[in-house]
């Protein structure tokens, strides 16, 4: 090892230590973990608040009719349902119908026309919020989740804090059904979730967010997202400028699954990244820096044939993401068996997802344009964003 090249030493080492790290804040992150399954959740706090739901929905997705059913069956006295689409000729409207017509009382469908300057996500978001009827409480959610039923009751239960100004949690994919794509998704995921906790830094996710309504006027939500791509980051900053916080529930974790191609991975894993680049530059700076600096490694190292020393470097690498899918199995019973079937992935699989954030790093470098659901979409600032035709 003493003939390599120094840069190649230097790389090495870095990327080592990063490796030892990712150990150390696994480590920290199963005993948060084990601590918050151990807490149990949360206790009701007297009558419940009158909650809307809004669901916005495009196209139809694997599973939908079960994902929206399981909104309805919630476990809460005083809630109902707007779901929202583009269009009427959404593929979604005919799956929407027909689970409403199940459930007359709860819910109705708004047609919220087509975005113009801002997601066509976050247009759907504010058409919902017209004429809508009288609730205390906001919750908004995604099609293509699946929660329990306690997820509605749990997520509303930490708005009785002053210092919280909206709970929310995320998501876990399930590799299910069972691909390449599907469990390095999972592993790419894992990663992100565990970053999620008892601290005072947490982001919204639009997927499972509540917050209440005389909160969400009087720090600006509204506002904040006229001219918006991300509903979540977005309402975030909001909360941040008002001296709130964002509580995570990992209670209401949310399981996505579903088939997805490779590229289709590649080019949802960019579009998460640029938009990170956009509403959180330093995060994103973090996250560029030490995954160029994996890359410039890794391209090093195997170009010299030196792959004892890629395996040395990697390992503690490996060790943290099979212990971060470990902790996430502590944070969520529910889905053990599935984690210890497909364990060795999130071990071994640690080097693809590392590479996957690298591509879209590179990718956000390049061009802040993204293409989500059928759209492309330029970000050009957190309160700008332009419908490319």
């Amino acid at each position: 090892m003493s003939t390599l090249p120094p840069v190649v030493l230097a790389l090495a080492g870095w990327n080592f230590l990063v490796g030892l790290l990712s150990i150390r804040s696994a480590l920290f992150y199963r005993a948060y973990a084990r601590r918050a399954a151990g807490e149990g959740a949360a206790k009701d706090s007297g009558e419940p608040s009158r909650t809307l739901l809004i669901v916005p929905c495009c196209g139809l997705e694997a599973g939908l009719e079960e994902n929206l059913e399981a909104y309805f069956a919630q476990d809460h006295p005083r809630f109902s349902i707007r779901f929202v689409v583009e269009s009427g000729s959404d593929g979604a409207v005919s799956v929407i119908e027909r689970v409403r017509a199940r459930h007359p009382e709860k819910g109705d469908l708004i047609i919220a026309g087509p975005a113009r300057g801002r997601s066509q996500k976050v247009q759907n978001l504010l058409a919902a919020l017209e004429n809508r009827p009288p609730a205390d409480v906001l919750v908004f959610g995604d099609s293509d989740g699946r929660p329990a039923r306690d997820w509605l009751k749990l997520l509303v239960a930490p708005l009785d804090r002053a210092e919280v100004g909206a709970a929310s949690s995320y998501r876990f994919y399930l590799a299910e059904p069972a691909s390449f794509a599907t469990l390095l998704r999972s592993v790419w995921n894992t990663a992100v979730l565990t970053v999620l906790g008892d601290h005072d830094h947490n982001f919204a996710w639009g997927g499972a967010t509540a917050i209440r309504v005389d909160t969400f006027e009087r720090i600006g939500v509204t506002e904040a997202w006229r001219g918006a791509l991300s509903d979540d980051y977005a309402l975030t900053h909001a909360v941040r400028r008002a001296g709130l916080k964002v509580d995570f529930v990992p209670a209401c974790l949310v399981g996505s699954r579903g088939e997805v191609g490779v590229w289709e991975l590649v080019s949802w894993c960019a579009r998460q990244i640029a938009i990170t680049r956009v509403y959180w530059p330093a995060l994103f700076a973090v996250a560029a820096a030490t995954h160029l600096l994996y890359g410039a490694f890794l391209g090093l190292a195997l170009a010299r044939g030196d792959f004892a020393l890629v395996g040395i470097v990697l390992l503690p690498g490996l060790l943290g993401g099979g212990l971060r899918a470990l902790a996430v199995a502590d944070l969520a019973p529910q889905w053990r068996m599935t984690i210890s079937r497909h364990l060795w992935a999130y071990f071994l699989m640690v080097p693809l997802a590392g590479l996957l954030t690298l591509a879209g790093v590179l990718r956000a470098l390049w061009s802040r344009r993204i293409s989500w659901r059928g759209k492309i979409y330029e970000m050009r600032s957190p309160t700008e964003t332009r419908l490319i035709p």
